[in-house]
């Protein structure tokens, strides 16, 4: 498992912190983080702390004399080569031999570099996409489903046991009207002329459905009525939404350890005894026949916070409570983390609402993401993949490939619009961000080949030859990746990982123009730079990895 760098230079601060307060006889330290962070100015050292700020109220003294109480008390020793001072920060500078060193073991870590025992012990929850299991997968919901995957993959890399599900959303109106369609649509199969009701599903993909169910049974549902057809073809109609999330899901590179269906929740009876707890704290009233949520965050809107309808059926907030609850407290998850749509923001307030007077609160917790907008759609078209009214997932992945599809997803912000330009994820050239980040990968394969040719091992170097500023900036950079992950881990910012990839790659290929790594007439050299880039290589690796982006050694 990998130590982080910034955890040793806090240990060092808050040494010379603590060595400060006893020399100099200051009190009041209890609480007091000393948190590390990297400079936005290179010049001003390898990280800094602000820990004198925090200190100069209790102690009643300036930021910048405490600092330099601090400075002349912590250890110098690797990785630390020299503390400074500057307006009240403690600037601390790596050691230039010991950062050569650390190429050695990143790539002894190999697979384990970046990884952590960090939540070790804890079991998670992942529920995302979760889209109405009443059509195929469009893009409406695709934005979340990189996001939850590669979420899930950073917390499992940090020690978390991590479930990932697909909540099926198989009761209720939309459910119920899913079914009739499909029952129209077999009727006018079978040479009934009965018209679509303006609230039914008119999509092509309804009579996909249709066809195959009289496909394999003919007309052996002809003698039943309208509803009693609607009733089952509803959950045939999901086993066929089903199975084609499976497909599309599985084509995008994810894999659901569970599809939890609310229909056997509601069967299980956890709604009726959601609505038990409710009553017992006291936040449930009754009007006009329908059960209402009590909540000081429902006053501007009463409408929004029915648990049952006045016709007894039970409605969207009061199953997602029952839901929850079952998550957490029946299946004992230490936390349940949803990534919802931005659409979800009212209903985000009202589960807060909820979680809180039920004491889960601390185990509940949202990603929220803006939907996408998609340019350059007359690519799909050229490419023959656009062929209905809706925008299907499968049709994006077909047309730019799994890599490519993830990647653009990701490379913004969950709370900021999307842009995902389609002309650019289909070139195969530097301005394609993917194709760009897998190619750094690809050309240090090809160097590692190319040095076997030239009988020059990597195994064994000599790092202390690695002195230029451009080999330890690199060196720099690789170290940022556990610390990365560490900050995603609690953040949940999983677009860094793009932004990294891309710094990464970047970095290696303007190093691979400034300076010679394979040269057979300074094989000393060489070696260690063999060795550099094999490291480069194991942090890009793992960025991949997390991403769910391939890759290749070969482009």
């Amino acid at each position: 498992m990998t130590t982080l760098v910034r955890d040793e230079i806090a240990r060092a601060v808050r040494g010379g912190l603590e060595r400060a307060a006893a020399d100099l006889g200051w009190s009041g330290l209890d609480g007091v983080a000393v948190e590390i962070e990297r400079p936005a100015n290179p010049a001003h050292g390898d990280y800094a702390s602000n820990v004198a700020f925090r200190l100069a109220k209790p102690i009643r003294k300036k930021p910048a004399e405490i600092a330099d109480a601090i400075r002349e008390r912590v250890a110098i020793a690797p990785p630390i080569a020299s503390v400074e001072t500057l307006n009240g920060f403690v600037n601390v500078r790596l050691d230039p031999a010991w950062l050569a060193e650390r190429v050695d073991a990143i790539v002894r870590a190999g697979a384990d570099f970046g990884r952590s025992n960090a939540l070790s012990g804890t079991r998670l929850q992942v529920e995302f996409i979760s889209a109405n299991p009443t059509g195929p997968l469009t893009v409406a919901n695709a934005r979340g489903g990189p996001l939850g995957d590669v979420l899930s993959s950073v917390l499992e890399f940090a020690g978390a046991k991590v479930e990932r599900e697909y909540y099926v959303e198989d009761t209720g109106t939309q459910f119920d009207t899913f079914g009739r369609s499909i029952a129209i649509r077999y009727r006018q199969l079978h040479g009934e002329a009965i018209e679509i009701p303006q609230d039914a599903y008119p999509a092509e993909y309804v009579i996909d459905i249709a066809k195959e169910i009289d496909e394999r049974d003919g007309d052996r549902w002809m003698a039943l009525p309208l509803e009693e057809q609607a009733k089952r073809f509803a959950e045939l109609g999901v086993e066929w939404v089903l199975r084609e999330a499976k497909r599309v899901t599985a084509l995008l590179g994810i894999r659901y350890d569970t599809w939890y269906s609310q229909a056997e929740m509601m069967r299980s009876g956890r709604f009726e005894r959601a609505l038990d707890e409710l009553r017992r704290l006291g936040i449930v009233y009754e009007k006009d026949g329908a059960v209402w949520l009590e909540a000081s965050e429902a006053v501007d809107d009463k409408e929004g916070w029915v648990l049952v309808r006045s016709n007894g059926e039970p409605g969207y907030l009061g199953k997602d409570i029952a839901y929850h609850l079952e998550s957490l407290r029946d299946r004992r998850f230490d936390k349940k983390i949803d990534v919802w749509g931005a659409n979800t923001h009212y209903h985000l307030i009202q589960m807060r609402a909820a979680m809180k007077a039920l004491g889960l609160l601390e185990k509940f917790e949202v990603v929220l993401y803006q939907y996408v907008r998609f340019l350059h759609e007359g690519v799909l078209k050229r490419m023959g993949r656009r062929t209905g009214q809706f925008l299907l997932l499968e049709e994006v992945i077909e047309a730019v490939g799994k890599d490519a599809t993830r990647y653009f997803f990701l490379q913004s912000s969950a709370d900021r619009q999307l842009d995902f330009d389609l002309e650019l994820a289909i070139q195969q050239s530097n301005e394609n961000p993917v194709f760009y980040v897998q190619y750094a990968h690809a050309r240090i394969a090809s160097i590692l080949r190319t040095a076997v040719e030239k009988g020059i091992d990597a195994g064994a170097a000599d790092l202390s030859s690695l002195r230029d500023a451009g080999e330890l900036d690199l060196v720099r950079l690789v170290l940022r990746f556990p610390e990365l992950v560490d900050d995603i881990r609690t953040h949940y910012g999983v677009h860094q990982l793009t932004t990294y990839a891309l710094e990464l790659a970047g970095a290696f290929h303007g190093f691979y123009r400034d300076f010679r790594v394979v040269d057979p007439d300074d094989v000393r050299r060489s070696k260690a730079r063999l060795r550099l880039v094999l490291a480069v290589q194991v942090a890009l690796r793992q960025t991949l990895g997390l991403l769910g982006v391939s890759a290749p050694d070969k482009m």
